[in-house]
């Protein structure tokens, strides 16, 4: 393995990203991990990398063949799916690029198929191959991007937060896959938000802020540094009362006594493959539900059943705010008292506005803003985004924030109109350390003094939100597919 540095090095990446002044040596026998807040360059930071920023000034060098799996390269290969998509000219459900001819070409050799089934063994995901990748799971889809970079035989393998929207069981099977990666003489470098998820591999670490390098060295004299724990420190204080609702907007309460949700026996499937199977569920008024189950257990399809973006919806006995599904509602009925947070949701929202507009458009439930908006409404989505530390990015263009940054506005835009339901599917994913425990204090305090029911979907154990104590886990059901596992706990 060759050495890679960096000496005095200026790289561009647009009008708004650019590293700085970076120098740095990352030797053969080093295995470094990239660590830093959100929005503070690690993912511009790997696609230096790789090759892939004009570098303005100084010098470098770089691997041979570097791979690099990113969200940013999820959201690509999933908005090239939706726009090959040719369900409505074939009037059945297109497939899709199945998983296996995603992963090995058009034209694969026998030796690159038996070198999948040994990758997607150690990966866990031999049962997804077949299947078309539109109906993968966030997870899933990471597992996938991993394995195809991991056919390319690089030089250097770059992880851009490679454990978010995996389950604990994922997470096991990736590290292991690391590290015998690394065993392999494969030098992989990890783009991480959280110290937690440094694996025992790495030798050194670079923590980044502003787009700079600002300090690195060794692993464990670094992760004992006191300059380190100041500049990632949590220092978070909750707001004494919640931004206003907008009085033009706001709908009539419920009923006190009416559930937000019930659903008997629903069945989810495509084709002769159950995705839900036999769910039951009620969400009483005043209650806050934490959902889990592992990747490819069916909690988003939950979601959308929800939401109204699963047409299946309608032959189920679903009844949401007190009126059965398929009755005579209209999607825009149920989407006025839903707020929603999900890795689905981010990837659609593609249009080209500011910061300011993403979290208006919450008002509204749309994507994007195509009529008047008030002058208090304004102020309403700027309280929010203060909430979050995020108001020095109101008329920043959205698709040019970190993918973190990019959810916490989403978050804002979720909360601005206090939902009777607020869904919230990993919120967390992408966000560092710090902003994590500023999403949860504050979802938590939302709970506890909103008027918002909130269902919590994540993959972490210890994201606690003391105000939920209700659990629906989905377990394997008899049959295929999944079924729900209701409890009570102490969160």
């Amino acid at each position: 393995m060759s050495q890679i540095s960096f000496d005095n090095v200026t790289a561009v990446i647009n009008d708004y990203i650019r590293l700085e002044n970076v120098t740095l040596t990352l030797r053969p026998d080093e295995q470094w991990a990239i660590v830093g807040a959100n929005g503070s360059g690690k993912s511009t930071f790997g696609k230096l990398l790789c090759n892939n920023l004009k570098v303005v000034t100084g010098s470098c060098q770089t691997a041979l063949r570097p791979a690099f799996v990113s969200f940013e390269k999820l959201n690509e290969v999933l908005e090239e799916e939706r726009y090959n998509d040719d369900s409505d000219f074939i009037g059945k459900v297109d497939e899709g690029t199945i998983v296996t001819d995603f992963i090995l070409g058009v034209h694969p050799l026998a030796c690159d198929r038996e070198k999948l089934q040994v990758l997607a063994q150690d990966l866990a995901f031999t049962t997804i191959l077949p299947r078309g990748l539109k109906y993968l799971s966030t997870g899933e889809m990471r597992k996938v991007l991993i394995c195809k970079a991991l056919m390319q035989d690089p030089d250097l393998l770059v992880l851009d937060e490679p454990f978010d929207g995996l389950d604990r069981q994922s997470v096991l099977v990736l590290n292991e896959l690391i590290s015998k990666s690394i065993g392999n003489g494969l030098r992989v470098i990890l783009l991480l938000n959280r110290f937690s998820e440094i694996v025992p591999e790495t030798t050194h670490i670079a923590y980044v802020k502003d787009c700079r390098i600002l300090m690195s060295g060794p692993k464990d004299e670094l992760l004992n540094s006191e300059a380190l724990r100041r500049f990632h420190a949590f220092h978070y204080t909750l707001p004494p009362q919640l931004p206003e609702i907008d009085p033009s907007t706001e709908i009539a309460p419920l009923p006190e006594i009416l559930p937000l949700i019930e659903m008997r026996d629903v069945v989810v499937r495509y084709d002769e493959k159950y995705v839900l199977n036999g769910l039951s569920w009620t969400v009483s008024r005043g209650e806050h539900w934490k959902i889990s189950g592992p990747n490819g257990a069916g909690k988003s399809t939950l979601l959308n059943l929800i939401g109204g973006d699963n047409p299946q919806a309608y032959a189920n006995d679903i009844t949401l705010f007190g009126i059965r599904k398929g009755s005579g509602e209209s999607v825009w009925d149920i989407k006025r008292r839903i707020g929603l947070v999900s890795t689905g949701f981010q990837q659609d929202y593609r249009v080209g506005v500011t910061v300011k507009i993403v979290v208006i458009s919450g008002i509204f439930d749309s994507i994007g803003v195509y009529h008047d908006y008030s002058k208090r409404q304004q102020e309403i989505a700027l309280e929010w985004l203060k909430m979050l530390h995020m108001e020095k990015h109101l008329d920043t263009p959205f698709r040019n924030l970190s993918y973190g940054e990019q959810r916490l506005v989403l978050l804002a835009r979720a909360m601005v109109k206090q939902p009777d339901l607020l869904i919230l599917d990993e919120p967390c994913q992408g966000l560092d350390d710090v902003n994590r425990e500023m999403v949860l204090k504050l979802v938590d305090h939302l709970g506890k003094t909103g008027r918002s029911q909130i269902l919590y979907v994540t993959h972490h154990q210890e994201d606690k939100i003391p105000c939920i104590l209700n659990h629906l886990e989905l377990v394997p059901a008899q049959g295929g597919g999944f079924t729900s596992n209701i409890s009570v706990e102490e969160l």
